[in-house]
């Protein structure tokens, strides 16, 4: 199948742009529309033209179904989406549970007068939709739905808070009010104008684990198997790094001998480290190696990341993932990427954190006052750590984990927002979502503080980790052998403690491998690359005039960021790159208010003014 960029679903909504697949209407005569967006690829249907399927993305074990359904049926069309008819017409909705990949699909059925939409297991392809009485519209980007006048309504101000202080908007939230997105492993099910939304799939722990020993053997196998699925029919390239995720991918493809055509890194500047350990890699496994260096057109940059995701996105490395996806592109169609290692396979740092309070916890009461009265009394530098742990002992499970990965405490919105840009947020709540996701956890049976985090990165953390690289990649296709739903089932049948220490990350994957990875490779921490002209970027995007007239940020506030991130005082990179990529929005949203061409809420001199919004044709 050929990629698609955009999968559209439209009843009611007339389409924004002439597309290729199936216009129709229901039984009450409202027009019905299935069609690829950007990519002539027909639609499926079934022989009685009662059933008609679009499919974005890609079904990586469609070859084992389609044969299949090649053996119980006689004959299997050869597009994905014909795999996913036929499927339907087996097992209704239930053919969800067969399917492997990244994908977002849309069904229409007929007899039933029915519209299901579904997105992946692990939300690696996003499918957004909005309701409006008896119309719905859906795709898989953002953009396409923003380009129907009326959808999207005013951008919602709590979904901007959640990514200034989570680094993305949890789901069903989007950056628009009018706009919903779909959970990993979710469907959608709209009747008669009516929505119902379920769960198909969620990540569950096992009463009984595995023992540590059958657990390296075991773990290599299926990473073996989700990179063959994934290479499977086509010729690809590898982005390639120094660290742990992207070595693991180039050692498995070179011990199966299924080498990537070519190995592509970017960096800032031709000395960077990373460059040099990328080269190693590739040299060790026998691949060409191919470097991109050099700062990018950072306005250009930070629009087209804009452009493709529909909003503002993070983090600050998505701009390396751009330079090598774009020179990759001018070779390779299909690309094979590292992310989701670390949501997979365990080892994050607020599961790290959380492991270092249990050991801090096991430790008998006068060693515990002993390192209490230490803290206190060291000078600064030595028992900050220190002190922190203790700090971070008094924290509920739900408040450790928020705070480990918050860009913006609690504390310290008053002192970043302006008071208007307070009295829009109103009551909301970042870390709502968070609770809501601890309790899903424990309903699917974590029943330890490391399974509930490790849930709530695999549900929270990847989506939004696959939809920045995707955005950075912007029409060539990645995949991510890491990113796989039964790989992720696999891990959580491990002990927890098994999955990182409290110093260490990916245990199991250091395991799996062994003699595959260089010692140095293997234990080598997550490295952010700073752009050289990082400097230039903040004075450029944030000066003090720019952040008055939005009237959602402080301006002294955003200037302390800076001083204190540029001096070396303090690490805001994440936050600095979360308010850089805000502004730049706005200031996209505040044009398309002053020719009338767009429905924003726009901060006027700080105070929220609705615009009048275009109506949606029936």
């Amino acid at each position: 199948m050929t990629p698609v960029r955009s999968l559209l679903a439209f009843s009611g909504w007339f389409a924004p742009a002439e597309v290729d697949g199936w216009w129709g209407a229901d039984a009450t005569g409202r027009p019905l529309i299935l069609a690829h967006g950007g990519v002539r690829v027909g639609v499926a249907s079934n022989a009685q033209g009662t059933v008609r399927t679009v499919l974005a993305g890609a079904l990586y074990n469609a070859r084992q179904l389609r044969s299949s359904l090649e053996a119980r049926r006689g004959v299997c069309g050869r597009d994905e989406a014909d795999v996913v008819t036929q499927l339907y017409e087996e097992r209704g909705v239930q053919c969800l549970q067969a399917l492997r990949g990244a994908f977002a699909v849309a069904l229409w059925d007929a007899r039933l007068q029915r519209l299901f939409l579904a997105r992946d297991q692990l939300g690696l392809v996003p499918l957004y939709y909005a309701v409006d009485g008896r119309r719905l519209a859906a795709a898989s980007t953002l953009p396409t739905l923003l380009a129907i006048p009326g959808l999207a309504g005013p951008w919602d101000a709590a979904g901007l808070d959640a990514f200034l202080t989570l680094g993305l908007v949890p789901p069903p939230a989007t950056f628009y009010s009018g706009i919903r997105q779909l959970r990993p492993g979710e469907l959608v099910l709209w009747e008669d104008g009516r929505v119902r939304t379920q769960r198909y799939w969620q990540l569950t722990f096992p009463g009984r684990r595995m023992t540590r020993a059958d657990v390296p053997a075991l773990l290599r196998e299926q990473l073996l198997e989700v990179l063959r699925l994934r290479q499977a029919g086509v010729v690809s390239g590898l982005l390639l790094s120094g660290g742990l995720d992207a070595a693991a991918l180039l050692a498995l493809a070179a011990a199966d001998r299924r080498l990537p055509a070519r190995a592509y890194t970017a960096a800032f500047a031709e000395d960077d480290e990373e460059l040099d350990l990328a080269a190693g890699l590739a040299a060790r496994a026998g691949v060409e190696h191919v470097a991109v260096t050099g700062e990018p057109d950072w306005p250009a940059a930070l629009d087209r990341l804009l452009a493709a995701h529909g909003g503002p996105v993070g983090p600050p490395e998505l701009a390396l993932v751009q330079m090598a996806a774009r020179r990759a592109s001018s070779d390779v169609a299909i690309v094979l990427a590292g992310v989701g290692g670390e949501q997979v396979l365990g080892g994050s740092a607020p599961a790290r954190a959380a492991e270092r309070i249990r050991r801090y916890r096991e430790l008998p009461g006068l060693a515990r006052e002993g390192a209490h009265l230490w803290s206190r009394l060291a000078p600064a530098g030595w028992g900050r750590a220190l002190r922190q742990l203790i700090e971070e002992e008094r924290f509920a499970p739900l408040e450790l984990y928020a705070r480990a990965v918050s860009l913006v405490l609690p504390e310290e919105r008053a002192r970043l927002y302006t008071p208007d840009a307070l009295a829009a947020l109103g009551d909301s709540r970042p870390w709502a979502e968070l609770a809501n996701l601890f309790a899903e956890a424990v309903s699917g049976g974590a029943a330890e503080t490391l399974d509930a985090i490790h849930y709530v990165e695999l549900t929270l953390g990847l989506p939004a980790r696959s939809a920045g690289a995707g955005a950075a990649a912007d029409g060539l296709e990645l995949r991510h052998p890491l990113a796989d739903h039964r790989l992720a089932q696999f891990v959580a049948s491990v002990p927890p403690a098994a999955r990182g220490s409290a110093a260490e990350r990916q245990l199991l994957l250091r395991a799996a491998l062994g003699e595959l990875l260089p010692a140095a490779v293997a234990r080598r921490g997550h490295v952010r690359a700073q752009p050289r002209s990082w400097r230039l970027l903040l004075e450029d995007t944030l000066p003090a005039a720019r952040i008055r007239a939005q009237g959602v940020f402080r301006p002294e506030a955003v200037a302390r960021l800076c001083e204190e991130h540029l001096r070396g005082q303090g690490d805001h990179e994440a936050l600095l790159w979360a308010i850089v990529m805000t502004t730049r929005w706005l200031d996209g949203q505040s044009r398309g208010a002053d020719t009338g061409d767009s429905p924003w809420l726009v901060f006027n001199g700080g105070t929220p003014t609705p615009l009048p919004q275009a109506g949606g044709s029936e």
